[in-house]
């Protein structure tokens, strides 16, 4: 078990090292995505950028009640959850207070695109009511993927994370780990996280930073938040 974890771990940065020289630049030669400058923004000023709206949310799915690789699974079927992982029920109330959280800090909050996996579109379900699902935020049915897996996950992605977005709201996206990794280089964890995105024109965007899902329903509004 512990090689199993060091390889994956080992394999995770040799992933990220590779493609920072592919997201660089983008199919016109331009500067695209530099994980290097990234801000990490603090949860109040990261907030602020979604109160203003104009913003993508890519959350990953809360805690599930285990840590395996469903989508290589053979029995795995997306209209059967329980041949998938689930959310705990401390995910369940994750969720629910992730959304309650943006709710009580005033964040608009419009589309809501989920995978059609499970523990995805019960996240979106429990934090924000209501959404729709895209196949393109699905895994694809492999555990350690091969470089052609990952273009694939780039090509279905990047549309989505630079898409044009309403400035009175924000457009939220729930999915996974692998699909994000591929796309930016970094591995978006713990379960639950945010990245808060800034979409540009010519499918390339921003990351602004990241809320762990903790801090943001921990988080206290004070005077500064209030409108």
């Amino acid at each position: 078990m512990y090689f199993c974890a060091s390889f994956l771990k080992s394999r995770r940065n040799i992933l990220k090292i590779a493609l920072l020289s592919t997201l660089l630049i983008n199919a016109d030669s331009k500067a695209h995505q530099n994980f290097d400058e990234i801000q990490h923004g603090s949860t109040y000023s990261l907030i602020q950028e979604l109160q203003n709206g104009g913003k993508i949310i890519y959350m990953r799915h809360a805690t599930t009640k285990t840590d395996w690789a469903d989508q290589a699974s053979a029995g795995l079927s997306l209209d059967d959850c329980s041949t998938q992982r689930e959310l705990s029920t401390a995910g369940k109330l994750q969720a629910t207070q992730i959304g309650n959280s943006l709710r009580n800090h005033k964040v608009p909050i419009g589309r809501v695109i989920s995978s059609e996996y499970c523990r995805a579109i019960d996240t979106a379900q429990l934090s924000f009511g209501e959404h729709e699902t895209n196949k393109a935020l699905n895994f694809l049915p492999c555990e350690v993927c091969a470089e052609r897996d990952n273009e694939i996950y780039r090509q279905r992605l990047l549309p989505l994370l630079s898409q044009s977005v309403d400035q009175e709201q924000n457009l939220v996206l729930v999915g996974h780990d692998d699909p994000f990794e591929a796309v930016t280089g970094i591995y978006p964890e713990p379960m639950g996280i945010l990245f808060i995105i800034e979409p540009k024109e010519k499918q390339t965007f921003n990351i602004l930073g990241s809320i762990h899902p903790e801090d943001l329903i921990k988080f206290q509004p004070n005077w500064r938040d209030k409108k």
